[in-house]
């Protein structure tokens, strides 16, 4: 297979170059938006007879893809006219389909059972066709990373201020999308001191973050999870906080964890120390009374039971919890140890209920802190307090007064645990990025 990049105005004009270069049997691997135009990766010498001997007598893929070409082109054209725009741009979403694993258009996957689609999505298809979708499929991941390398070593040559900044985005953490943004704000960089300032300052302004006022003026508040990240701990530091600048006459705690074995203990240890009582609810009409008659509370804290974000009984949990959302600040309790998926699942779940601000824990035990960074800023999720450690009250910190702060303990994160980002990495994650901001 011969591989070759074209680039041109519009894309008739470049889809005009491939045929004259590389003749009608020309494949379109990839098209995009670049500086100057349109980019298109085509090949020759794509070899389809294999494809149409196991298809028998039905086209090939190349006949259903002229075939939809020529419609598009006949809905669109007029009498001595040449093919439209939408003719062109059906061609090339078709054509760019080229190496996608084969399906027959009467056996489509969609169109069979659940249970036949998991146990054999083409069990009724013959082996030479099963084979051929297999190879084909390897080849397209292989082509796919190939031609991602090339992109960002050229990217990376191109604007190696640029790559580098990437790269360092990567080694914190700091997702794909997200440096898209960063990468949008700066400015043309122009000396090798800002490499690592000027992402780092628009990072900080990127991160969502809400001012405290709970501990300040009092309220109902409850923490809300999975299991184990930190939300009775988060709760003895607020306590311990709030009781250290008011006394601790007005706090009420309230443990509506009737799940895990020794949750009220748990929390009366600390509620012990400093003096406050707790109070223990097992349903949501529990915590409805209970928070009755705590009316006169300033502050009332609420640790609940951690739920995982897959758990089935999750919406009927929450719900019951949301009969109580008129007097209850509901903030979500996050892992900075949790890997940027579950914590961007967590997020989805969670959010059926109204979120008053999240609290990001565990900012002590993060390998990359990059990865809650990133969750907070793609879902405008803010960040109401920061906690680094086990000590109460101390490791617990207003994040609208610490975003600087929490960018430099993501240096230092990256630094301790010493994360490995190869070429090979960058190339299959952030090779789009660089592509369109080089």
């Amino acid at each position: 297979m011969k591989i070759k990049r074209f680039v041109d105005t519009d894309m008739r004009h470049v889809l005009r170059r491939v045929r004259e270069d590389q003749g009608p049997d020309a494949v379109i691997l990839s098209n995009r938006r670049v500086d100057g135009g349109i980019e298109v990766i085509a090949a020759v010498d794509y070899d389809e007879a294999l494809v149409q001997q196991a298809l028998g007598s039905q086209p090939g893929a190349a006949d259903y893809r002229r075939l939809a070409v020529e419609d598009a082109g006949q809905a669109t054209r007029g009498p001595g006219e040449d093919v439209s725009a939408a003719a062109v741009k059906a061609e090339v979403e078709i054509l760019s389909a080229d190496l996608q694993p084969l399906r027959r258009s009467d056996d489509t996957v969609a169109d069979r059972p659940a249970s036949e689609q998991f146990l054999s999505p083409h069990s009724s298809e013959g082996p030479d066709l099963r084979a051929m979708r297999s190879e084909i499929s390897s080849m397209r991941g292989l082509l796919e990373s190939q031609l991602s390398g090339l992109v960002w070593k050229d990217a990376a040559r191109r604007s190696p201020m640029r790559a580098q900044v990437l790269r360092n985005l990567a080694r914190i953490g700091i997702a794909a999308d997200v440096a898209n943004i960063i990468v949008n704000r700066l400015e043309p960089i122009q000396n090798i001191k800002q490499i690592w300032r000027a992402p780092l300052a628009e990072l900080a302004q990127l991160i969502p973050v809400k001012e405290e006022s709970l501990l300040q003026r009092g309220g109902v508040a409850a923490l809300i999870g999975p299991t184990g990240v930190g939300k009775t701990t988060t709760i003895a530091k607020m306590a311990a906080r709030y009781a250290m600048q008011n006394g601790s006459d007005e706090i009420a705690l309230v443990c509506a964890d009737a799940y895990r074995i020794g949750a009220k203990e748990h929390l009366m240890a600390f509620a012990n120390i400093i003096g406050v009582k707790v109070h223990a609810a097992s349903s949501a009409n529990d915590l409805t009374s209970i928070l009755d008659r705590l009316k006169s509370k300033k502050l009332v804290l609420i640790d609940t039971e951690g739920m995982s974000q897959r758990d089935m009984d999750l919406s009927s949990r929450l719900a019951a919890y949301g009969s109580n959302r008129d007097r209850v600040q509901f903030y979500l309790t996050l892992s900075a140890a949790s890997q940027e998926a579950g914590l961007d699942e967590t997020v989805r779940r969670f959010n059926k209920v109204p979120l008053a601000g999240t609290v990001v824990t565990k900012i002590d035990e993060a390998g990359q802190l990059g990865c809650v960074i990133s969750t907070l800023i793609r879902n405008s999720l803010p960040a109401t307090w920061l906690s680094n450690g086990q000590h109460v009250p101390d490791d617990l910190h207003a994040a609208a007064k610490k975003k600087l702060w929490l960018v430099n303990q993501a240096i230092e994160c990256m630094e301790e645990s010493g994360p490995r980002i190869d070429e090979r990495f960058m190339a299959e994650n952030y090779s789009q990025v660089s592509v369109a901001h080089a």
